[in-house]
């Protein structure tokens, strides 16, 4: 069985040869360590590779890794300029075309948010038009990316695009000093925004559907360690209808609409399985999520993806550990399909080389599926 019909049958419910894997992004600090088991050739090739997200899930035997491949023609000329008194008010130095504002680590050698940018209803409104004028990038990037998918999937690893966003372009966009004050007194502004992150969304999905892709992700937190950003019955109001209409979209094209948000999401799951997304991930352990409950509500109803701890287990557990922590997640979720074995984060840089692979290995000898 390739690691397409394996990936797929497990979001179809069925049980493929054995419980399929998933990486999200292997972070720098991460692909150094591996660099460093190469010769001086291999290094370089690694350093420069286009593709690396897919050599790097081949070399720690995973069958899927996230590939970050969003492209939208945008009209950056015509974009609202941010307002003096924001910049002043909230110390906002420059604003990307999601409004974010962003400051770079040279420790983690990573651009992190720091803040959104639409504190203002007129100046909401004014975004929310530019928004609306965004249309997916030409077509010859979908062909481009349909070669790089047929040509992971022949190497072993399923590259599944990520791409848009919905809730976290909403409340990051705001900001979370923000957010609440716009949902109380500007809820509709609100929801449009959202609408107009989804149709973003959905219109480059729609895009990798007709190139042959048949899934997609969305990467969209919206929750921290111990609780959600807002409530879950806001965010079934304000996100649920356009994930509806993005899920609806995917099974238009037989294809799989795959959520991501970390945090402890527990109390939004019944939303997101109401939305009609087919998979939702990673499942963080370290926040509280637990495979045993959310198999046992919600196991035919949605995929679930990940939970293996990237701290405990990963980062400072043993291979042992690593492998018996594994097990668990196979035991709990792997029977009748609907599961997907992966870390319940990213690979951080903190996490061990042989307790990856130990995880992977694990999946590709434990987890095989019981033919009868």
């Amino acid at each position: 069985m390739n690691v397409h019909t394996r990936i797929r049958k497990a979001l179809e419910h069925e049980e493929p040869d054995r419980v399929p894997t998933l990486a999200q992004y292997f972070e720098p600090v991460f692909r150094k360590k591996i660099r460093k088991n190469f010769n001086m050739i291999e290094r370089l090739k690694y350093i420069f590779e286009k593709h690396w997200q897919v050599r790097t899930a081949k070399l720690m035997g995973f069958d899927s890794v996230w590939y970050h491949y969003g492209r939208h023609n945008i009209p950056s000329r015509d974009r609202p300029e941010l307002p003096e008194e924001i910049k002043k008010k909230y110390k906002i130095k420059k604003v990307n075309n999601w409004g974010h504002y962003s400051e770079y680590d040279l420790k983690s050698k990573m651009s992190w948010y720091v803040d959104g940018a639409l504190k203002t209803p007129e100046f909401l409104r004014e975004w929310i038009s530019w928004l609306n004028t965004w249309e997916p990038a030409d077509e010859k990037h979908f062909i481009r990316f349909r070669k790089i998918w047929d040509e992971s999937i022949r190497k072993g690893v399923v590259p599944i695009p990520t791409g848009g966003t919905v809730s976290y372009g909403t409340w990051s966009s705001i900001g979370i000093n923000r957010f609440a004050y716009m949902v109380r007194k500007h809820l509709n502004l609100v929801k449009q925004l959202a609408k107009a992150l989804g149709k973003i969304t959905m219109d480059y999905q729609t895009c990798m559907f007709e190139h042959g892709i048949d899934m997609a992700f969305v990467c969209d937190d919206w929750a921290m360690k111990d609780r959600l950003i807002f409530h879950p019955k806001q965010w079934d109001e304000i996100i649920g209808p356009v994930f509806k209409m993005i899920a609806d979209n995917a099974h238009k094209h037989d294809a799989k609409f795959l959520v991501h948000t970390d945090g402890n999401i527990t109390d939004c799951v019944p939303y997101i399985v109401k939305s009609g997304a087919d998979a939702i991930e990673p499942l963080e352990y370290e926040s509280g999520a637990r495979l045993k409950p959310l198999k046992e509500e919600f196991g035919d109803k949605i995929t679930l993806i990940g939970n293996v701890p990237a701290t405990f287990s990963l980062t400072f557990g043993s291979v042992e550990e690593t492998i018996k922590m594994t097990k668990e997640c196979i035991d709990i979720a792997a029977a009748g399909g609907g599961y997907i074995l992966g870390a319940g984060s990213d690979i951080l840089g903190t996490c061990k080389i042989e307790n990856v692979k130990a995880m992977t290995e694990t999946a590709k000898n434990y987890g095989r599926y019981k033919k009868t």
